[in-house]
């Protein structure tokens, strides 16, 4: 009898599944968890270029006045990077960089942010992002874009103080933009 009950107690696998399966729930969980996380910085990041990169060129498609730039920038960043929040997380800087003279170095003449505070801006003219130089009475204006990610699970996969940063350059189609009018 005490045979057949040991024989039978070996033999029988009832649950076995789910054991295993509560075992490997939560490490593949936090593994599809993690890919997420990455994902999303990705998107976030490519978001982020994209902002930097249309702001440069809607900022010089012509003259604008600093109310016009305002609102531009007030506008379009929180909008290209949906479903980020921009507003809370992120800050824009557009810079205008001009070398006046062959003899004066490269200046900045202006700048402007959105949502506040120019000064996280990483322009600086005496040595101007992917070596550019400016030739004489050329100006180029540089869009500055801060994010800060904030992942799924804060220090998982994803630091909880990723801070993305995008920058993009371009010259003004018409005019020189050297000055931002005020009205």
């Amino acid at each position: 009898m005490q045979y057949w009950s040991s024989y039978r107690l070996k033999n029988q696998d009832n649950g076995v599944a789910a054991i295993e399966f509560a075992l490997v729930l939560p490490v593949m969980l936090l593994t599809l968890i993690g890919v997420f996380d990455v994902n999303n910085l990705i998107y976030c990041n490519n978001k982020i270029n994209r902002t930097a990169q249309q702001i440069s060129n809607i900022v010089t498609r012509g003259n604008l006045t600093q109310p016009q730039l305002d609102s531009i920038l007030s506008q379009v960043p929180p909008r290209i990077a949906q479903p980020f929040d921009f507003v809370q997380f992120g800050n824009v800087i557009v810079t205008a960089v001009s070398k006046p003279s062959a003899s004066l170095p490269a200046q900045v003449v202006w700048q402007d942010s959105y949502p506040g505070g120019v000064g996280g801006s990483k322009i600086n003219p005496a040595s101007l992002p992917g070596g550019l130089v400016l030739n004489t009475k050329q100006t180029v204006i540089f869009t500055e874009v801060f994010f800060a990610y904030q992942p799924l699970i804060a220090n998982y996969v994803i630091s909880a103080n990723t801070n993305l940063y995008a920058v993009a350059a371009s010259v003004p189609r018409q005019g020189t933009m050297a000055t931002l009018p005020s009205s």
